[in-house]
């Protein structure tokens, strides 16, 4: 194994040498990293910052007392408007000099020094921000704010904003994004651990609130559960016109999603993305309303719609009766209850939208963020 690894090595340092041109746009590196090697992993990124590369992806699969620590010569890289980084340690410089840069994701990342924040107010024109899966020995912070186990996001200039995490923190404060033109939220299927649902529903609202004016929104189950039970969030109205849910369309989240499009006025595209592991039963479902038979939600809400989803013009299901494949291991009645809720749902987009031009219906597994 070590011996492939060596010749995986000499490869690529024999391909870069063969490079001779003074200028590199992309420059994308996924490198199964197993403790050794850095300095010539180092080596290979001086080479594009070097040759003034402007996307730059990195990504280093390994096992987590392997993970690679990036250099800091990365953050003077004047030249980058991209930059993704998977699976390694960030030990963030005093200095920065990403001026250029405006599209920042991060997935993965444990943070072992300085502050995210410094990096992010030291990119004045940065339009995308991705945070998947991040850690920190200290408060993730996206502005400096020093409250124990917080994750604060005050980003005023970010026009698109993703945020993938299992809620697993006591706090999570996101304001001042009046630039926020796209938002994402996803908890990626992980439970928040130490986390009891009141507070969760709590923070979950309090995020969306303050996310309430962008044009492009997606949400997880997991925030279509925070709004099904009923509690603190009648007073949101959504400006959004493009709308991404994904989710088991199971009958805890059926109030949730009637939550969203009564108060979503100006939509125009829903993309409905239908995931068997999603929408899982609550832990406490005291304020979840599910008081109604199979197959009735839909059909009781639609007096409530005759002068809603009026700009509907565009929906997309994805997943559509996808379990209906021979090799699902649900049972018999659990199955047919779920296919008759999408159908429901189906028959009640149709019924209610008006305006509608374009259906897309698929099997597939859809594109969530």
């Amino acid at each position: 194994m070590k011996k492939q690894k060596y010749k995986e090595v000499g490869f690529i340092n024999r391909t870069l040498l063969l490079h001779k041109g003074p200028k590199i746009q992309k420059f994308d590196v996924t490198f199964d990293y197993n403790g050794a090697h850095a300095h010539q992993v180092d080596s290979w990124i001086h080479f594009a910052i070097a040759r003034d590369v402007n996307e730059l992806y990195l990504d280093f699969p390994c096992k987590r007392r392997h993970r690679y620590e990036l250099p800091t010569f990365i953050f003077s890289c004047k030249s980058l408007t991209v930059l993704t980084l998977k699976n390694c340690f960030i030990n963030f410089p005093t200095n920065f000099n990403l001026i250029s840069l405006k599209i920042l994701s991060l997935e993965r990342i444990y943070l072992i020094g300085g502050a995210i924040n410094d990096l992010i107010s030291s990119s004045p024109i940065l339009e995308y921000l991705s945070l998947t899966n991040c850690e920190s020995r200290t408060d993730l912070n996206l502005f400096i704010f020093k409250v124990n186990s917080k994750l604060y996001v005050y980003a005023p200039f970010v026009v698109s904003f993703e945020l993938v995490t299992s809620l697993s923190r006591k706090n999570y404060v996101i304001k001042e994004l009046q630039s926020l033109e796209s938002a994402s939220f996803d908890c990626d299927g992980m439970p928040g651990l130490k986390f009891n649902e009141d507070d969760r529903r709590r923070t979950i609202v309090q995020i969306l609130d303050e996310v309430r004016h962008v044009k492009e929104l997606g949400l997880c189950s997991c925030y279509i559960l925070a709004l099904s039970s009923g509690e603190g969030q009648d007073f949101i109205t959504f400006a959004v016109t493009c709308l991404r849910i994904k989710t088991g369309l199971t009958k805890w989240e059926l109030t949730g999603i009637d939550y969203m499009l009564k108060h979503s006025p100006n939509i125009e595209t829903l993309i409905i993305s239908i995931d068997k592991n999603e929408g899982k039963k609550p832990n406490d479902k005291s304020n979840y309303k599910f008081n109604f038979g199979d197959g009735e939600f839909w059909k009781l809400q639609e007096p409530n719609f005759l002068n809603l989803l009026g700009n509907l013009k565009t929906v997309k299901l994805y997943s559509f009766m996808n379990d209906l494949d021979v090799h699902t291991s649900t049972k018999t009645e659990e199955l047919l209850e779920k296919l008759q809720n999408e159908m429901n749902f189906l028959r009640f987009l149709l019924k209610n939208s008006k305006v509608l031009e374009k259906l897309i219906i698929t099997t597939c597994n859809g594109v969530f963020g």
